[in-house]
């Protein structure tokens, strides 16, 4: 496999899971964050390696995250929220790869799902996002 890093926003939920999983297995990990380290909980701890963005708006923080990516990994359970959808329209906009996965759906069948894409787009960084936690 060709993944050598996994970004996010460090947003509460999707975004926060895709780091802590990183941290855990060892997986180079970082992103951007908007100014202040600002998410809907709190500041983001600072065990998590983030780049803070200039200003505390979360549109420039994943703006920053898809253009700092080979790819987007859209993890949901339930209807997007507008971040994810912004998410989704950024990485269309910048002709990256995309993959929506939700999360209802088999384990086996996305894993395998998810494995192939990463291949077919040989992805070496990963963005990974989805609803914050509250939604």
């Amino acid at each position: 496999m060709t993944l050598k890093k996994i970004i996010s926003g460090g947003q509460s939920g999707v975004d926060r899971a895709a780091l802590d999983v990183a941290l855990k297995y060892n997986i180079s990990c970082g992103g951007w964050c908007p100014k202040g380290r600002r998410a809907e909980d709190g500041p983001i701890e600072e065990r998590y390696p983030l780049q803070e963005a200039e200003d505390e708006k979360y549109e420039t923080r994943t703006r920053l995250n898809v253009l700092s990516s080979d790819a987007t990994l859209i993890l949901f359970q339930t209807v997007p929220d507008k971040g994810t959808i912004l998410t989704k329209e950024l990485t269309k906009a910048c002709a990256k790869p995309l993959l929506e996965v939700d999360l209802k759906e088999s384990w086996k069948y996305t894993l395998q799902k998810t494995m192939g894409w990463l291949e077919n787009h040989q992805v070496k960084t990963l963005n990974i996002a989805g609803p914050r936690e509250s939604n």
